[in-house]
């Protein structure tokens, strides 16, 4: 398996893992006055905000990837149609790379370079991951949504100009950093019952033409295995929600199947 495989397998895949248990720094920008003083509510509702529903979504975004084997970059294009499919793209040097084709009942994905292809069960590749999830928590996860706590068991501290909200969802262990003066989620840590943790920084909110405030900036950092972790940056280009768009996918004849 080539790098570009690799690096396209972080993009689709990290969400998994995401959001099961669960990227990472940003500096805070300085507001000037007072730290304002915001009630629980206020705070729940802004997690809440950071989630939004989508029927169509298509994104353009550099990336990053670096793990104790390798780093490697790349532009990824990735368009998903809500309950129905996950179509990405990823160039290198302007050379598309790879295509992705994942469905709630099977994934393929051709390699441009070596002329190969894969075909199998997205049930089969999420259970491989060890992970318990389904087609649509997947696109959940690739869309940006987060995973929210049970606010009964939240614990709420005011540090600096942010609150930091504690709390679980089921067997998993969240916390949260919001910004106090723009209510924007800068930072989220999961932990799962094995204890493993992704952390996951956020930056350049922008409001989109149909009026969300995304990130336009995201930093992970995931397990990798014994020696460390992987880290992804993410530097979104653009984002479009709610516009159709074409997800061309086709095996050429003459690849071979690996």
């Amino acid at each position: 398996m080539n790098k570009i495989i690799r690096l396209h397998g972080y993009i689709l895949f990290f969400g998994i893992i995401l959001i099961s248990l669960g990227c990472g720094s940003k500096k805070i920008v300085q507001q000037d006055g007072p730290v304002p003083d915001r009630n629980p509510s206020e705070l729940f509702q802004a997690l809440e905000s950071h989630n939004y529903e989508f029927d169509w979504y298509a994104c353009v975004t550099g990336i990053r990837v670096d793990n104790p084997d390798e780093g490697e970059s790349g532009k990824a294009y990735i368009r998903m149609k809500k309950d129905s499919i996950i179509w990405s793209s990823v160039k290198k040097y302007s050379a598309e790379g790879v295509r992705v084709l994942i469905t709630e009942n099977t994934y393929a994905s051709i390699n441009r370079m070596d002329h190969t292809y894969q075909k199998g069960s997205t049930e089969d590749a999420l259970s491989k991951m060890g992970v318990s999830m389904d087609f649509i928590d997947l696109q959940e996860a690739m869309f940006g949504n987060i995973m929210l706590l049970d606010t009964a068991t939240a614990e709420i501290n005011k540090e600096g100009n942010q609150y930091i909200i504690k709390g679980i969802d089921q067997d998993v262990q969240l916390k949260y950093w919001i910004d106090a003066y723009t209510l924007d989620l800068n930072r989220m840590i999961l932990i799962d019952f094995r204890g493993r943790e992704i952390d996951v920084s956020y930056g350049d909110y922008r409001t989109l033409d149909s009026g969300q405030k995304v990130p336009f900036f995201r930093h992970y950092k995931v397990p990798y295995d014994e020696r460390g972790d992987a880290e992804i940056v993410m530097k979104v280009k653009k984002i479009e929600i709610n516009t159709p768009k074409k997800t061309k996918f086709s095996i050429p004849p003459h690849y071979e199947k690996i």
